[in-house]
């Protein structure tokens, strides 16, 4: 849904690729805005977490002392038990079910790319609000998903411009992939980040290399010198948008972002930023849009101030890259996302079990690959003789001996005629 007014400006606003990674600050930015004393006191009764529903929770027992049931998070909800049928396999064991930790939050952040209908920064926010750490997973954008009809397409396009029912498809995938939900979702138009990043008066940084690269169809021209310095909004996107000159381009270009992003959210939670909360308000308004409620963002905002960003920890999910039929994709590897998993963003109390991830693998990626159409047959030959063929005669002496005549020359039984007709074409297996 969307939090605050429409987005008919967002829409229309100039387009440039998207920043991966970065813009994931605004979220903490507009978490900040709403922390106002009036604005605080006014929502003060809707203050609270996400709720998540205990869809699959056993039935209190009838008689006896009560005991508390915990929150559980099933593949499906049912009301009741269903009768079973002499078809069903009893010896089948189901998956027990996990329960829920209290106060962990996992929340899908996303921007789209310069025409809107990709998600090209994918980024997976884990808020333990028990000792207040943070964390961050970056999917890159290349990461292979199987589709229904037998084929591979990247996660980007999962959410093809569609709006919020487009977010809830990557949610439904990113929780196939990862073996959890998540309990929300953040999508943020392309102009948040630099107008964020000016908002607060620009972010020092120390720039990890020289960065030229110029592009005029996309309006980009990027000019960094290498070490610390003081970026604004406009050399903050260049600083995020930069990937030619890394060996490992998208890869690299993430964990730039990522480190960017920690000093971006400290700016943001400074006191000095605290003071232009309208102006926050403003950016929320017009390019955020999220199914989190007001009470949500502030009782997270509240939580965020608590939070030591130096000590946020950012993963990027591993895998290699490959070419499978002339597209190029990012398969992960299954065991390392799983220890990923489990290390940081598990919101369960019991470890997430390796059938839960459905991950692409490289090996598997390759098995999408098709095989390249047989070449057709060449025709075949007439067989050669070793008979000496005819030859016209040339003029010789006239007055040479003339050998005689054949005076019975033997008849052809296969004249050229025959010899070479076409086959019928409307005959198979020729």
């Amino acid at each position: 849904m969307k939090l605050f007014g429409n987005r008919r400006h967002a829409a229309h606003a100039k387009k440039s690729t998207l920043p991966r990674g970065a813009r994931t600050a605004i979220l903490i930015a507009a978490i900040v805005l709403l922390l106002s004393g009036s604005a605080f006191a006014a929502w003060k009764l809707l203050v609270k977490p996400v709720e998540r529903l205990a869809v699959s929770a056993p039935e209190p027992p009838a008689a006896g002392p009560e005991t508390p049931e915990p929150s559980v998070v099933p593949v499906t909800p049912q009301e009741e038990e269903p009768e079973k049928t002499p078809e069903e396999d009893e010896d089948v064991p189901a998956e027990q079910p996990k329960a829920l930790r209290d106060g962990v939050y996992n929340i899908l952040i996303c921007g789209t790319d310069g025409d809107g209908t990709r998600t090209d920064t994918i980024i997976i926010a884990h808020l333990d609000a028990n000792d207040h750490t943070v964390a961050l997973l970056s999917i890159p954008r290349d990461t292979p998903v199987a589709t229904g009809n037998g084929g591979l397409m990247k996660i980007n396009s999962v959410y093809a411009g569609g709006g919020a029912d487009g977010m809830q498809r990557l949610a439904a995938r990113l929780n196939s992939l990862l073996g959890f939900p998540v309990d929300g979702y953040v999508l943020v138009d392309l102009e948040a980040f630099k107008k964020t990043v000016d908002l607060v008066g620009g972010v020092d940084f120390d720039v990890p290399q020289d960065m030229n690269y110029e592009d005029a169809s996309q309006n980009l021209y990027i000019h960094l010198q290498k070490g610390m310095q003081h970026l604004n909004g406009e050399q903050a996107m260049g600083l995020v948008r930069f990937r030619k000159g890394y060996a490992s381009q998208d890869i690299q270009r993430t964990q730039v972002q990522q480190q960017f992003l920690k000093a971006l959210a400290k700016q943001c939670l400074s006191v000095s930023s605290l003071t232009k909360l309208k102006e926050f308000a403003d950016i929320f308004a017009e390019y955020v849009t999220t199914n989190l409620t007001t009470g949500n963002m502030v009782w997270f905002g509240k939580e965020l101030l608590a939070c030591d960003f130096d000590s946020m920890q950012a993963y990027t999910a591993e895998g290699e890259g490959a070419m499978i039929n002339g597209a190029s994709y990012y398969p992960l590897y299954a065991g390392r996302l799983l220890e990923i998993v489990n290390a940081a963003f598990n919101p369960y109390d019991a470890p997430i079990a390796s059938g839960s991830l459905n991950v692409v693998t490289p090996e598997q990626a390759y098995s999408y690959q098709k095989q390249p159409d047989p070449e057709p047959e060449a025709p075949e030959e007439p067989e050669q003789t070793d008979e000496p063929q005819d030859t016209p005669e040339e003029p010789g002496d006239p007055e040479a001996p003339q050998e005689p005549a054949d005076p019975d020359p033997i008849e052809d039984p296969f004249p050229d005629d025959t010899l070479w007709e076409e086959p019928d074409t409307d005959q198979k297996g020729t």
